[in-house]
């Protein structure tokens, strides 16, 4: 008989629920641990027969006492003394007079005068599996050094008194508590020493006159005191490194930033930086400049292979004396043309023009190529038809315009229409509104200074065989998302061949769909890096290797890149806390963003 098969009144559940437990038996309170009884014998009787049979030594009782009841088998009798363990655990810890480490702040208490210590000191804390302190030994004197430290002076007095677990704490006599490298390579040797022991290394600390480290806290990602036992979890360091490790793919290195000047937007006009971009350096060039200037020396040259915005080779033109940039789309092209070429153009004329745009009435408009098929999607329907217009403008006084100017007006209207869309940021859809607003209005670029430029529309593979540069910028796709899908309106809009289109996002047929957002990825990158003369590559990747979003995963791994760069030369990596694109649909913590630096050994 189960349970469920006494009479409701007479249930040890029910009169629990109504009266409490002062209103039932012991018995009556094993049998709803038991929860059914056994062929014969119902779950009272049953529950009664083994209160009678070890009376008081009940709390003592085992799974193998328990298994010599006729009937008990091995997951009723763990039933049993797993809830008498957990019972005696709580009553036991509620004493007070033990020595509990819950989180850092208990373990640096039993060393609070290590931080005052003018030579380094190594302090192993012994816990037991409820983390009740067992014994405290100085394991060492001296600079600590992974080549001089052996596990066994640690794991030794762990065996001996049969501990379930460790925390190191380590002293800074410099008053800087920020862990070193040979911090670091110590604790990585314990950590993995302990997990083949099976003895948990649950945190190491370090203590100095500026403040405290916690190795656990900054790998959990918590703040100060986070306790090491969590939801009944005991915290380790080793699944914390390898979930750090799995998730970043390499090791890294920090910088500290320098300041790098970027010119302050003219009134009314539209700097390089100023438009919606997937992968956007604008937000990362000190942090990239920083590492650049640190390790890139002597160089004269430089080349933006995957140029996109190009905000990278806006500031390298204040290093360098000599730009080369090449990106694929038609739209980035006019964009470099625009902003960066040598070629002669009139202030006034241009502003004289866009202010004539600016003037026009949508409404006094007829409907055009534009406006037929953007209108009331990815802009108002008078909008559209100004652009629409404008566009037309721009091509049919070609001849009047020198190169540059006419790619300054094309560059014009592709920036100031980029802050009325109506959409995330990209063109692979658009919200769907009952009125959109119109609000266009042109405003003009504000072109940059440079030496000496080149400007490619290539493939980037293809490019790397004919181009020679000291230091080479390599920003390539990420994932699966194709930047001429993503940004198709603005590549209709610089061609201007007014193709036909298909589908709820008027997309034209594809064109420069790159390798690099397909499973061949690795192996154009790896071709790519191979056929660049360079002194140093410089290469930007993330970590989005678990987005729910299978178009936002990586396709190359980080691994993989430092195994391509390392054929050519000495890399380094870094690593900086970055928020993604995220357009709603993903949910991605912990991203990354990395720049991979490499001295190449052979360039040509």
């Amino acid at each position: 008989m189960k349970i469920k098969d006494i009479p409701k009144i007479e249930r040890p559940r029910e009169r629990f629920l109504q009266k409490g437990s002062e209103a039932l038996s012991k018995s009556d309170l094993l049998a709803i641990i038991l929860g059914s009884g056994i062929k014969g014998k119902n779950v009272q009787k049953l529950a009664q027969q083994i209160i009678k049979q070890f009376s008081d030594k009940f709390l003592d009782v085992t799974v193998d006492d328990l298994k010599n009841i006729s009937g008990i088998g091995e997951a009723k009798a763990l039933q049993i003394a797993a809830a008498i363990s957990l019972v005696k655990r709580f009553y036991e810890e509620g004493k007070g007079n033990e020595v509990v480490i819950k989180n850092s702040k208990d373990a640096l208490s039993l060393v609070y005068d290590l931080r005052d210590k003018k030579k380094e000191h190594l302090i192993c804390l012994y816990l037991n599996a409820r983390n009740i302190l067992i014994k405290k030994e100085t394991i060492s004197i001296g600079l600590l050094d992974k080549s001089l430290l052996h596990p066994r002076e640690i794991f030794y007095p762990a065996v001996e008194s049969n501990a379930a677990s460790i925390i190191l704490i380590h002293n800074h006599p410099s008053g800087d508590p920020t862990p070193s490298e040979k911090d670091i390579a110590v604790v990585e040797k314990i950590i993995r020493a302990g997990e083949i022991m099976g003895i948990s290394v649950t945190d190491f600390l370090i203590t100095a006159g500026s403040g405290n480290y916690s190795f656990y806290e900054t790998l959990k990602d918590r703040g100060t005191d986070f306790e090491y036992v969590s939801d009944g979890s005991q915290g380790a360091l080793f699944d914390l490194l390898e979930t750090k490790k799995a998730d970043y793919g390499v090791d890294a290195e920090r910088i500290q930033e320098t300041y790098f000047y970027i010119p302050p937007m003219k009134k009314n006009h539209l700097q390089l930086q100023n438009r919606r971009y997937i992968g956007s350096k604008h937000k990362l060039i000190e942090w990239i400049f920083s590492i650049i200037n640190k390790e890139c020396r002597g160089g004269n040259s430089f080349a933006d292979v995957f140029a996109g915005t190009g905000v990278v080779s806006a500031v390298a033109a204040r290093h360098f004396d000599e730009i080369i940039l090449n990106d694929f789309l038609y739209s980035n092209y006019a964009i470099y043309q625009a902003f960066f070429s040598k070629d002669v153009w009139d202030k006034k004329k241009i502003d004289d023009v866009i202010k004539n745009y600016n003037n026009i009435n949508g409404e006094d408009l007829e409907n055009n190529y534009f406006s037929e098929h953007f209108g009331g999607k990815y802009f108002s329907h008078n909008s559209s038809k100004i652009i629409g217009f404008v566009r037309e403008n721009i091509e049919e006084n070609k001849n009047n315009l020198t190169n540059k100017e006419y790619y300054i007006l094309i560059s014009s209207l592709l920036y100031s229409i980029d802050k009325i869309a109506n959409t995330v940021g990209h063109y692979d859809a658009y919200f769907k509104k009952d009125h959109i607003e119109d609000g266009f209005f042109m405003r003009p670029i504000d072109p940059i200074e440079v030496k000496r430029v080149t400007i490619y529309k290539e493939d980037t593979n293809l490019l790397a065989k004919k181009i020679k540069a000291d230091v080479v910028y390599i920003d390539p796709p990420y994932n699966s998302r194709q930047y001429s899908r993503f940004y198709h309106v603005l590549e209709t809009l610089t061609k201007w061949d007014k193709p036909k289109l298909y589908g709820t996002a008027l997309k034209p047929e594809e064109e420069n769909m790159s390798d690099y957002c397909k499973v061949q990825a690795k192996d154009r990158l790896a071709e790519l890096i191979r056929d660049l003369n360079a002194k140093y590559l410089v290469v930007s990747y993330n970590n989005t290797y678990d987005s729910k979003s299978n178009s936002s995963k990586n396709k190359i791994t980080l691994e993989e890149i430092k195994n391509i760069l390392t054929a050519r030369g000495k890399t380094k990596i870094f690593e900086k806390d970055y928020r993604h694109f995220n357009a709603g649909n993903t949910d991605f913590k912990n991203h990354k963003e990395y720049l991979f630096v490499t001295t190449t050994n052979n360039a040509k």
